[in-house]
Parts: structure tokens; sequence; C-alpha cells
């Protein structure tokens, strides 16, 4: 029992769906503060993209709408895929063009991107609301 456990022959759809939807909601709220935070503080939001270059109130609109909106994708699974394409993007100018691509300074922002990225190419799991809409499509 405890071999199989260490060196499993095969993982199970559902034990990756489930880790899948643990991920999901974890990462999802997770994220989703970061865009509350922007949204409730918006002006102050705003004039610090703007000080950065990063676009002033449209920077700050995007990556409240990536952070918040698509943090709601991402935890439902609705829309999963397309959900995330705003986050890669938010997540890369944060880590690339704001923290200059260093690890010690844009650390948060370089976790989400591979997290992000990652789910990219594993999809929602079978938890999630498009996999509910794939099924009855069928």
């Amino acid at each position: 029992m405890i071999t199989r456990f260490l060196f499993p022959k095969r993982t199970s759809d559902f034990n990756v769906s489930f880790a899948l939807l643990l991920l999901r909601i974890v990462v999802g709220a997770l994220f989703m503060t970061h865009g509350w935070a922007k949204l409730t503080n918006f002006e102050a939001t705003a004039a610090g993209f703007e000080q950065m270059g990063t676009g002033g109130a449209i920077g700050a609109g995007l990556a409240v709408f990536a952070e918040f909106f698509c943090g709601i994708g991402i935890i439902t699974g609705f829309l999963f895929r397309l959900a995330l394409i705003p986050p890669i993007v938010t997540m890369s100018v944060a880590f690339f063009f704001v923290h200059g691509g260093s690890p010690a300074e844009g650390e948060l922002a370089c976790v989400y991107l591979a997290v992000f990225v990652a789910m990219m190419f594993t999809g929602a799991g079978r938890f999630s609301v498009d996999r509910y809409i794939a099924d009855r499509l069928k």
C-alpha cells in the first residue's frame, strides 16, 4: 500500500482533477485579492500605474480585469484557458517590465506566471464549468 502511494504507476483522473480544483480555488482566490485591492482603490492604483509608465487608468483597469474578473473564471473553471490569458500577460508585464525580470523583486509575479502557464497546459480538470458544458454539448 505505501509503495503504491510513494511510487504510483499511474495517477487517477479523479486525483488530478481534484488537485486542479484545489489549485484553481486557492490560486484564483489569492489572485482575486490583488484585483479587489486595486478595484477598491482604483484612483490610487491608476496613479501608481501612471508613475510606473504602465498605462495609468487603462493599465490599472486591465490589471483589475485580469486579477479580479479572470480570477472568477479560474476558480470556476469557466472559459478557463481564455480566462488565463489576461493573467499571464499581466504577470509577464509585472515580472519582466515592472520588476526587471528579477526573481528577488518579482517573486510573486513569477510564481503566479509559472502556475498560470502550467494551468494553461493542464486545463481546468473534471470539476469545472467547462467540463460540465462539454458534457452537455455531447
